[in-house]
């Protein structure tokens, strides 16, 4: 998904890659960090100005400032991750004759530094880790009842969240529990053999 050309070439400029784009699109819609909108309004570098600068170094130079670097230091690792994709999804080794580098990391709310080369040591890691999958559970929780998760129970994200891999990340079983959730104004989701709509149906019979 996350190299999809169609997504690959709506997070880029006409011309070349955005790792900024990428990297802010990882970091609050996968990962569910929370990214403040830069205090003022900046535009890219242009690569006309500085020729000879991969993407990368390009936005290393551009996002360096102190003012920056609290948020860019989340966001770029993610997006330069994806530089072997071009600004329409085409894979490519090397830009303007330089081998791509793809080297990344990520410190995660556990304090724990994560290290990925490329979108396949990145994606091997979105597909593990407990953050993206907590932040699914909040989006597909709001998205299905239009209510915050929280409102139900500091603990029914983390619930849901072990749920959802006991599951093998089924997300029909996963709105289903989230329904079920909202629908019942439960602090702790259902655990049951039965689906989690059955569960809804038995406890609204014995009301």
């Amino acid at each position: 998904m996350i190299t999809h050309p169609y997504m690959m070439a709506h997070l880029a400029y006409t011309k070349s890659t955005s790792p900024i784009h990428r990297g802010v699109f990882l970091s609050r819609n996968v990962l569910g960090r929370g990214i403040k909108p830069p205090p003022i309004a900046v535009s890219p570098l242009a690569p006309d100005l500085h020729p000879d600068l991969t993407t990368r170094q390009r936005v290393a130079l551009q996002t360096s400032p102190s003012a920056c670097v609290t948020c860019h230091n989340t966001i770029n690792p993610l997006g330069f991750a994806l530089e072997h994709f071009d600004a329409i999804g085409r894979y490519r080794d090397q830009e303007k004759g330089k081998p791509i580098d793809s080297t990344g990391d990520y410190l995660n709310k556990s304090g724990s530094t994560v290290r990925f080369d490329g979108a396949d040591q990145l994606g091997e890691f979105l597909g593990t880790a407990e953050e993206p999958q907590l932040a699914i559970v909040m989006q597909l929780f709001h998205h299905t009842n239009k209510q915050p998760i929280l409102a139900y129970g500091l603990n029914v994200p983390e619930e849901l969240r072990k749920l959802y891999v006991a599951d093998g990340y089924d997300m029909r079983k996963l709105m289903a529990r989230s329904a079920a959730v909202a629908a019942l104004g439960t602090k702790k989701p259902v655990e049951t053999n039965k689906s989690p709509a059955v569960a809804v149906r038995t406890e609204n019979d014995r009301r």
